[in-house]
C-alpha cells in the first residue's frame, strides 16, 4: 500500500511538470513543496507511516523538532541545482525569497531573510542570528502530549541559536510569568538531534542567554509599514453626485523608486478626475504616494448595485519595473424616502451586526428572511421596527429630505426575560457627524426616546455598541424608527 501511494505521488509531480512544460513556463517557474508542522495523528493519519519524523522528536503542536521542523523542497529547471543544505529557512524567509528571485522589492519590516542566493548554488546566504516559536495551544493529541511529558497545553516557547535549542513550559497562562517558574530545557541539536539529553543543569549561562532571546524576540503589538497600494472609499455613491475615492502607494523597501504613479479604474460612463497630484519621482525609501480622486457616478446609475473600483501604482524600482493593485467596490444607494417612511420599511445602505441578520418587523402579517418578531419594551409591543445586537451598524440613505428623524431604543424584551447583564450604548450619526447618544441601555432601565433634526443629512447611521465587555444579551431593538419629508 505505501508503494502504491508513494509511486501515485510521483506519477503527479511529472504531471504538474509536464503541464508546466508544455505551457512554456517551467523555466520562469519556482515551485515550492513545504509544510507548516510535523506529522501528527489526528483524522485517522498515521504518523508512523514513511517515519516521517525520522530521528526527530515530537508532533503537531510540539516545539520539539519533529513539531516544527520540516522539509522545504525548491524545484525550478535551470534556476535551481540539485543539492541539499542545513540551513534554517523559516517560512517568513519564502516572500523575500521570492521576491528576490522575481525581481521585485521585499518590505523591509519583516523577519524574513531572502534565501535565494541558495537556490543559486551560493554557501553565502544570510543566516538567522536565531529563530523563535511561541504556543497558546489548547487543543491536545495523544502523542504530542506524551513527548511534552502531560503539558501540551500548558503555555510554551522555544528558540534555536546555532546548534542549541531551549525549550520551556509555562504551568499557568501568563506570557510574563517570572523566568524562575517556567520549565526550562536545553538540547545541543549538533549531538543531539532527537532531543533526548536535557543539559541545561550543565549549561546555566547558555540557558539564561537563551531565555533572555525568548524575552526579547516577543512583541505585544506590531504596526506594520506600509507598502504597496492601498484604497479609501468615501462612498457609498450617489448616482449624479461626487464621491472621494484616496489612495496611497507606498515604498516600504530599502531602495528609492522613481516614477511612481497611481492610477484609477471605474466602470465605463463614471467621472473620475484628480484632485492631488497622481505622480511622484522619486519616492525615497519609507515614503508614500497620496492621491485622491472625485469620482461621479452617471446619474442612469443603478440604485442598490455594487461597482467595481481598482487603484493600480506602478514605479521603477532598481530591479525592474513593478505594479501594485488594490480592487473595491461602491454601492449605489437606494432613492432617497419621498414621504414619510418607517425605517424598517426603507432599504438600507448597508448593515452588519454583532450576530445574526438584522431583524426587521414590517407588521405586513409576512416573516421574510431576516425579519424579526414585533419589538417590545417592558411587555409593551411597538409594530415597526429594527433588532440588531451590538456591534451593529445600519446605514441608510435620506439624501437631504428628510426633516426629523424619531425611535425607541433599548435592551429589548428579548434580551431581558433570559437575563439582566445586557448592556448597550446606542448612537445616530447624520454624515459623519454625531446627533445623538443614549448613554448606557439596560432592560431595566428601558428604552430612551430619540428625537433629531435631520435636515440635509445625507447618510444616517444608527450605532449599538456593548457597554459592560460582555456581549451576551444585548439584543437592542430601535422602535417605531420613522423619518418624516418635509
Amino acid at each position: 500500500m505505501a508503494q502504491r501511494r508513494e509511486g501515485d505521488r510521483r506519477r503527479q509531480r511529472q504531471r504538474r511538470e509536464g503541464r508546466l512544460r508544455t505551457l512554456g513556463i517551467a523555466e520562469n517557474t519556482v515551485v515550492l513543496i513545504t509544510s507548516d508542522n510535523g506529522p501528527h495523528e489526528e483524522g485517522g493519519v498515521n504518523p508512523d507511516l514513511f517515519d516521517a519524523n525520522g530521528p526527530l522528536r515530537g508532533y503537531k503542536r510540539n516545539l520539539y523538532e519533529g513539531g516544527i521542523r520540516v522539509p522545504l523542497i525548491a524545484w525550478s529547471p535551470g534556476r535551481i541545482g540539485a543539492g541539499t543544505s542545513d540551513r534554517p529557512t523559516p517560512l517568513t524567509d519564502v516572500l523575500p525569497t521570492l521576491a528576490e528571485l522575481g525581481g521585485a522589492p521585499a518590505p523591509t519590516d519583516i523577519d524574513g531573510l531572502s534565501a535565494a542566493p541558495l537556490l543559486a548554488g551560493s554557501p553565502d546566504t544570510a543566516r538567522h542570528n536565531h529563530l523563535y516559536w511561541f504556543r497558546d495551544e489548547r487543543g491536545v493529541t495523544s502523542r504530542a502530549n506524551t513527548e511534552d511529558g502531560g503539558r501540551a497545553t500548558w503555555l510554551a516557547e522555544a528558540v534555536r541559536k546555532d546548534t542549541w535549542k531551549a525549550v520551556r513550559f509555562a504551568p499557568v497562562r501568563d506570557r510574563a510569568l517570572p523566568d524562575a517558574q517556567w520549565q526550562v530545557e536545553l538540547y545541543d541539536l549538533a549531538s543531539d538531534l532527537g532531543e533526548q539529553r536535557d543539559v541545561a543543569a550543565a549549561n546555566p549561562s547558555v540557558v539564561a542567554g537563551l531565555v533572555a532571546l525568548m524575552r526579547s524576540s516577543w512583541a505585544d503589538t506590531y504596526a506594520r509599514r506600509p507598502f504597496g497600494v492601498r484604497a479609501q472609499v468615501q462612498g457609498p455613491a450617489v448616482p449624479g453626485q461626487a464621491f472621494t475615492v484616496t489612495a496611497t502607494l507606498a515604498n516600504g523597501s530599502a531602495k528609492p523608486w522613481t516614477r511612481a504613479f497611481l492610477a484609477l479604474r471605474a466602470p465605463a460612463g463614471w467621472q473620475v478626475q484628480a484632485t492631488t497630484a497622481a505622480g511622484r519621482d522619486p519616492l525615497p525609501a519609507g515614503a508614500a504616494l497620496t492621491t485622491t480622486w472625485r469620482v461621479t457616478p452617471p446619474a442612469t446609475a443603478a440604485a442598490g448595485t455594487q461597482w467595481p473600483l481598482t487603484v493600480e501604482g506602478t514605479a521603477q524600482t532598481p530591479t525592474g519595473p513593478v505594479r501594485y493593485s488594490a480592487r473595491e467596490r461602491v454601492s449605489t444607494v437606494p432613492p432617497a424616502p419621498a414621504s414619510d417612511a418607517y425605517l424598517s420599511d426603507l432599504d438600507w445602505v448597508s448593515a452588519t451586526n454583532g450576530w445574526g441578520p438584522v431583524e426587521r418587523d414590517r407588521s405586513n402579517g409576512r416573516k421574510a428572511a431576516g425579519d424579526g418578531t414585533p419589538i417590545s419594551f417592558g411587555g409593551v409591543t411597538y409594530a415597526k421596527g429594527l433588532g440588531v445586537h451590538a456591534p451593529s451598524e445600519v446605514v441608510y440613505h435620506l439624501g437631504g429630505t428628510a426633516d426629523r428623524f424619531t425611535a425607541l431604543v433599548g435592551i429589548d424584551d428579548f434580551s431581558t426575560n433570559q437575563g439582566g447583564t445586557g448592556a448597550t450604548k446606542a448612537s445616530v450619526r447624520g454624515d459623519g457627524k454625531v446627533l445623538f447618544t443614549s448613554g448606557k441601555l439596560t432592560g431595566a432601565g428601558g428604552p430612551v426616546q430619540v428625537d433629531l433634526d435631520v435636515r440635509g443629512v445625507k447618510l444616517l447611521h444608527l450605532l449599538v455598541e456593548d457597554a459592560n465587555a460582555n456581549t451576551a444579551l444585548d439584543h437592542t431593538s430601535w422602535a417605531l424608527a420613522r423619518v418624516t419629508v418635509r
